[in-house]
C-alpha cells in the first residue's frame, strides 16, 4: 500500500463559510488538476467518494464552490461527466453557459406549471375555455 498526500491551502480549513463536504469535493477535484484531457468527473463519483446521498446535494455543494470562485463546471452533454476547471477565464465561460440553461429550463418549467394550473382548474369548472369561432 503507497501513500499519497494532498497539499491543502489553510485558507480552505480556515474557511468558516463551506462545510466539510464542501471542502472535501474541493479536494477530491483539484487532484486531477494535471490530468492531459482535462478535469472530467462523475457525479457518481463523486458522491461516492464523498458519502452525498443525493444528486440535489451534490450540486447545491458545487454551486456554492462556484459561487466562492474556487472551481466552476459544465456538463457538456447529458449523461456525461461534469468538466471542472480552476482557470478564471474558463470559469466564466462555464457560468454563463449554466445561466442560460437555467434560465431556458425555468422557463419551460414556469409555462408548464402554468398550463397545468390551468387544465386544473378547467376540470374543477373555475374556468370555463373559450372556443374560437370560425
Amino acid at each position: 500500500m503507497s501513500w499519497t498526500f494532498e497539499k491543502v491551502d489553510v485558507e480552505l480549513l480556515d474557511n468558516l463559510n463551506l462545510n466539510s463536504h464542501e471542502k472535501m469535493l474541493y479536494i477530491l477535484i483539484s487532484r486531477f488538476k494535471n490530468v492531459k484531457g482535462g478535469i472530467n468527473i462523475t457525479n457518481t463519483y463523486l458522491m461516492k467518494r464523498t458519502g452525498i446521498k443525493s444528486k440535489v446535494t451534490l450540486r447545491k455543494y458545487l454551486d456554492k464552490l462556484a459561487l466562492f470562485g474556487l472551481v466552476a463546471r459544465n456538463q457538456p452533454h447529458f449523461k456525461k461527466p461534469n468538466k471542472f476547471t480552476f482557470e478564471k477565464t474558463q470559469m466564466q465561460e462555464f457560468i454563463n453557459i449554466n445561466t442560460g440553461r437555467r434560465r431556458k429550463m425555468s422557463k419551460i418549467m414556469k409555462t408548464t406549471k402554468q398550463q397545468k394550473r390551468y387544465q386544473q382548474n378547467i376540470n374543477n369548472d373555475k374556468v370555463i375555455p373559450i372556443n374560437k369561432k370560425l
